[in-house]
């Protein structure tokens, strides 16, 4: 095919409310509009037409509107990382696509539903002998603990520091169980205590189907936080530009690692890429801790804006922002045979 005989259908989450947790985790949910609307003009900007697809209301909505274009001479652009303001919603959503017969870019509905939900996650990563923290799930606020503090507790299937400040990581029993109750309060979730690993927090980009091609390695630089357990990356770090932890964690590409560490580095992240079934694109955040790279979590669906830190190691390899979306387009549609 060439671009006079296909479209490609732009799709994404246009949410108004979150359906739990913290209202304020409005402001990541809805940065994937800002994203949607990037890629739009990146790939218009190509020469690629383009519709934008947002998905609000309901699945029944989005079937109907679906209904109209043909999986026939449309693929789908994957920037949808939820629906109604859950993170789970966004399987539900690639589960309708696929069933209806459309190709689209990004992991499979599987893969999205074991990355969102971390146990399960980690336990893939585990079966392959991949590092990840030492963890316990808890859905009551009390039981018999088998880890060691410190701890950092969140929710077991959010996103995007979601859930996640300082009180997040505890040295002792009250507050492990202080936290747990509130992630199952107000995440209405089990909640995932992790042994926390104080060591350099890395984020891996990577394209790949089969090959796995690493992007220029990013840290996030915690020099300006002398306190050891407050080197997290929290929500206010993220997404609160008057906070002082989104001032003063800035973050570095590449990262200062020597050849055997960046070597180590990249194995686990690709490991890491090809273990949980990913596809395209995708992003490891990992604590290295004396060269042992910890896989904290996989992201099948970074941030593609011009913020996001997926956008910034391409840019350090050379890449302009048009040329990154019509990479990972590219990268689908050869792998469903629709171009060369």
């Amino acid at each position: 095919m060439n671009a006079a005989t296909f479209r490609v259908a732009l799709l994404y989450n246009e949410d108004t409310q979150v359906a739990k947790g913290d209202p304020q985790d409005l402001v990541a949910v809805q940065y994937t509009i800002t994203a949607a609307r990037k890629l739009y003009e990146a790939l218009t900007s190509l020469g690629y037409p383009v519709t934008m697809l947002a998905v609000r209301d309901s699945l029944e909505d989005l079937e109907a509107r679906l209904g109209s274009i043909s999986p026939q001479d449309t693929f789908i652009f994957n920037n949808c990382d939820g629906f109604n303001g859950d993170n789970m919603g966004a399987v539900h959503v690639i589960r309708l696509i696929e069933r209806l017969g459309f190709h689209h870019t990004g992991a499979t509905a599987d893969a999205i539903e074991l990355c969102i939900d971390k146990p399960r996650c980690k336990r893939k990563l585990l079966a392959n002998d991949i590092p990840t923290p030492r963890f316990q799930v808890f859905e009551k606020a009390e039981g018999m603990l088998e880890l060691e503090f410190p701890l950092i507790v969140k929710p077991a299937i959010e996103d995007a520091s979601m859930g996640i400040d300082l009180a997040s990581v505890v040295c002792d029993a009250p507050s492990l169980f202080a936290r747990v109750a509130y992630v199952l309060d107000v995440y209405r979730q089990p909640a995932l205590a992790e042994q926390f690993i104080a060591g350099r927090e890395l984020a891996v980009s990577m394209f790949g189907n089969g090959v796995v091609e690493v992007l220029p390695i990013a840290e996030d630089d915690f020099s300006l936080i002398a306190n050891p357990l407050e080197q997290i990356l929290t929500y206010d770090s993220k997404w609160k530009p008057d906070s002082p932890y989104y001032n003063n964690i800035p973050s570095r590409i590449p990262a200062a690692l020597n050849r055997r560490e960046e070597q180590v580095v990249r194995r686990a992240a690709s490991d890491a890429f090809k273990a949980v079934g990913l596809r395209d694109l995708g992003r490891a955040d990992i604590r290295f801790l004396n060269g042992i790279p910890y896989i904290i979590d996989i992201n099948e669906l970074p941030d593609l804006s011009l913020e996001g830190g997926f956008w910034h190691s391409a840019e350090a390899s050379g890449m302009s922002y048009p040329k990154m979306a019509e990479r990972i387009l590219k990268s689908a549609m050869k792998r469903e045979g629709w171009i060369k």
